[in-house]
């Protein structure tokens, strides 16, 4: 079975990086995405949760409000406990460890789809972060 989610979009808010228990560094942001119809545009966030400590850090340094992402990572629905005792779920696209893909689509990209990222070992945060 597949869980991929794909996902152009643009910052909501600067990335907001936080530490684990264990030291690491995450990422939370909020993505949106632009469906147009004829006379009218739907706009859809999506609330994105990046494992990758370097991506993380990165996304901490470069990633501010407005900037375009593509984003590759899994569909995860989790539920809590809100103060009330209310049982509340929240699904988010979750970017794991070592196989998802976060990266800074150009401007001259912009205009179409974002070119296929690769995760071979490139530091350029330009390229991916």
């Amino acid at each position: 079975m597949i869980n991929k989610v794909i996902l152009v979009g643009r910052l909501g808010a600067d990335a907001e990086v936080k530490q684990t228990s264990k030291g690491d560094s995450m990422a939370n942001l909020s993505l949106a995405t632009n469906k147009k119809f004829k006379d009218d545009e739907k706009t859809t966030w999506h609330k994105i949760v990046v494992f990758d400590p370097r991506i993380a850090d990165n996304m901490g340094k470069y990633a501010k409000k407005g900037t375009m992402l593509y984003v590759e990572g899994e569909i995860e629905t989790r539920s809590y406990k809100d103060a009330s005792g209310n049982q509340r779920y929240v699904t988010e696209v979750v970017v794991p460890r070592f196989s998802g893909v976060v990266r800074m689509v150009s401007p001259k990209d912009s205009g179409g789809a974002a070119h296929a990222p690769s995760n071979e070992g490139s530091d350029d945060f330009k390229e991916q972060f």
